[in-house]
């Protein structure tokens, strides 16, 4: 697989259909894709040329993303089971992109068999492209990154716990707790975040929705760069099914339970409901 031509087919499409969108929305470009859910005509037609690019180089490749998947479901279980398939977010926070906060991505995992074997994160606005390869690290603007052995203390550390979508009983034991580190600072974009994560700017992130577009590519490249990336309250490994059993990504697996402790608690009976 090409992973470098590929990182430059997302970064030509985000250039002609996102940086060209970027703080130039009209109202007709905005639609409700469901309560409290939208999308863009930057998201439509990034899904739409990244998968006619990708299908060229890869006619027969299973293609979806966040979009297709939303107008049938039936897809992300096309996707799981193909010999080969890629998995788009064509624009990650779309929120920010819509308000012109600079933190919104571009994010693809290619799989096999529902395994994710390589990964892309690209921010359009700051030019940034990150990558990685199963076996061959993780890459950011062509620099190779290793996870270096996390802060000790919790209270040194700045993370990106997104505690709103928690149950209510887990959310008011998350909120308590972020007192226990330095700071808080969630980008309400998974894939900056990632980043951040990658570069060494955060500690730790902390989801509990972790749609698969939204989750596999950043923990990929984490894992790949030597992070630990588990499901939050299990602490089993994350996979392209789960997608409401919590997700902590760290340096390390000691930071990992030091991380969890400091943010859950020790004890873990809060229930886990699906949906």
């Amino acid at each position: 697989m090409n992973i470098e031509k590929i990182a430059q087919i997302i970064t030509d499409v985000a250039q002609e259909e996102i940086l060209s969108r970027y703080q130039k929305l009209s109202e007709a470009d905005i639609q409700v894709k469901k309560a409290g859910d939208l999308v863009t005509s930057a998201d439509i037609e990034t899904e739409k040329k990244l998968s006619a690019r990708l299908k060229k180089l890869y006619p027969a490749a299973v293609l979806a993303g966040e979009e297709s998947i939303a107008e049938n479901s039936g897809l992300l279980e096309e996707v799981i089971t193909a010999d080969e398939a890629f998995l788009i977010d064509p624009v990650d926070g779309t929120n920010n992109f819509i308000k012109n906060n600079p933190r919104f991505a571009v994010m693809m995992v290619a799989l096999r068999k529902g395994i994710v074997v390589a990964s892309w994160i690209y921010l359009p606005a700051f030019d940034k492209m990150a990558f990685s390869e199963t076996g061959s690290g993780s890459v950011v603007n062509g620099k190779k990154i290793s996870f270096k052995k996390a802060q000790v203390d919790c209270a040194e550390m700045i993370g990106a716990a997104h505690i709103k979508r928690m149950p209510e009983d887990l959310r008011q034991k998350a909120r308590a707790n972020l007192v226990n580190f330095k700071a808080n600072k969630p980008a309400f974009c998974a894939g900056y975040d990632y980043v951040a994560l990658l570069e060494g700017e955060k500690d730790f992130s902390a989801y509990y929705r972790t749609l698969p577009w939204d989750h596999l590519p950043g923990t990929h490249m984490c894992e790949q760069a030597g992070g630990f990336c588990r499901k939050l309250l299990s602490g089993e490994t994350y996979g392209i099914k789960d997608q409401y059993e919590g997700l902590l990504s760290a340096a390390d697996e000691e930071s990992w339970h030091r991380i969890r402790d400091a943010l859950l608690g020790k004890d873990l009976s809060a229930k886990n409901p699906k949906g």
